[in-house]
């Protein structure tokens, strides 16, 4: 088998590092900077370092795309006459119905797209940052459509598996962005929000654990996340009116002096958290 990874950044470099012997597969990359392609070659973690994406992509089995939405859907399109027939696809991006759309708009019948989302990430990104161990005990979620071969579908989820993912979850496209929108992107948007106030630059001398833990995302790849907020757009701006009017119950309540809502929210919040995250 041969595998084509487009994009050795840090979820790429990591797929690649752990992907040796899956399959007895040949591992080729391409990636926009030499020095990544270089430094995957002398680490073993890939056996052919592509001048190209279309170099990469051809003759391969599988192509996993590892950049943002738009470009893995720019990289396809303009690399579809190196897509060999049987070929399978599939992405690592935070968005899926967007990108499954569009993947579906562009491949011929015989290329089979699937979409894919290991949850998993560092604060810091690029090939340097990869590791062998990111994916240890991480979901994975894969997003099917009927036009998927149930092959395909276990073929990827035997990937998820073979790189270290605890649990592969599989869902529909639109089920995962409404989902997303609340566990990863609302989260970022809250860390963003609370670092975009003034009182952050007194703030260090009255901080304690409390603040470091709220705003740890808070260091944020712009490009890629305004890029997935936007392709989630109607999916997240859902989530954050229910987190406004969460917000303005706590408000009215704390203006008023009604401690008794007060508690009740906090209450309901905290058996929600043992319920359903402490497991």
């Amino acid at each position: 088998m041969k595998i084509a990874i487009i994009g050795l950044g840090l979820i790429g470099g990591s797929l690649a590092r752990r992907l040796r012997g899956f399959h007895n597969c040949e591992i080729a990359a391409y990636n926009r900077t030499k020095e990544s392609l270089e430094l995957a070659l002398k680490d073993g973690a890939i056996d052919i370092a592509c001048d190209t994406p279309g170099e990469a992509m051809e003759n391969a089995d599988l192509i996993i795309m590892c950049l943002y939405p738009q470009l893995n859907i720019d990289f396809v399109r303009d690399n579809l006459d190196k897509i060999k027939q049987g070929a399978v696809i599939t992405d690592v991006t935070g968005v899926k119905g967007f990108i499954t759309r569009e993947m579906e708009k562009i491949l011929p019948e015989g290329i089979e797209f699937i979409g894919g989302h290991p949850m998993a990430g560092r604060e810091v990104g690029g090939y340097k940052s990869s590791t062998d161990t990111l994916f240890d005990n991480a979901p994975y979620v894969i997003t099917p459509t009927a036009k998927n071969k149930t092959e395909t579908i276990e073929l990827i989820r035997d990937m998820a598996k073979y790189v270290g993912c605890r649990v592969v979850t599989t869902t529909s496209p639109d089920e995962h962005d409404a989902i997303i929108a609340y566990t990863s992107q609302l989260m970022h948007i809250v860390a963003v929000a609370l670092c975009d106030n003034p009182l952050l630059e007194r703030a260090s001398a009255f901080a304690g654990g409390s603040l470091q833990d709220c705003t740890r995302i808070a260091v944020i790849n712009e490009k890629m996340w305004s890029e997935l907020f936007v392709d989630n757009s109607i999916q997240l701006a859902e989530q954050i009116t229910e987190f406004q009017e969460c917000l303005e119950r706590i408000k009215q309540a704390t203006l008023s002096g009604d401690r008794e809502t007060l508690e009740e929210i906090m209450i309901r919040a905290t058996q929600q958290k043992l319920r359903w995250l402490m497991k």
